[in-house]
């Protein structure tokens, strides 16, 4: 497995954490949950920029974007009981068969 799409997914897991973080935030005041969130938020900048060694910029962006995606929404069903229609599901896996490709798509150069 490329160290690239490793790098990848740590951050969009990092994003997907920071999101919660923002949501479950009181305020500015909150300093505990703001201090894990923008923990979260540098240390997903930082393997995002490692990911960037292994990826072209477009292709990291719409990988990392979409992971992100699916984990901040099945985070929000999970932990704040959003509901999750099948149409945003369907387009949910639309996205995720996208990611497949591109990522096979950039490892075969």
């Amino acid at each position: 497995m490329n160290i690239g799409i490793l790098f990848l997914l740590a951050s969009s897991v990092c994003d997907a954490v920071w999101n919660v973080c923002l949501k479950q935030s009181k305020g500015i005041t909150d300093w505990l949950i703001n201090i894990i969130g923008i923990s979260f938020l540098l240390i997903g900048i930082a393997t995002f920029k490692k990911a960037l060694d292994h990826f072209p910029l477009s292709i990291a962006t719409v990988i990392w974007f979409g992971v992100s995606l699916v984990l901040t929404t099945t985070l929000d069903v999970l932990l704040f009981k959003t509901i999750l229609s099948y149409k945003i599901a369907l387009f949910m896996a639309l996205c995720m068969i996208s990611i497949i490709g591109l990522n096979f798509c950039s490892s075969a150069k």
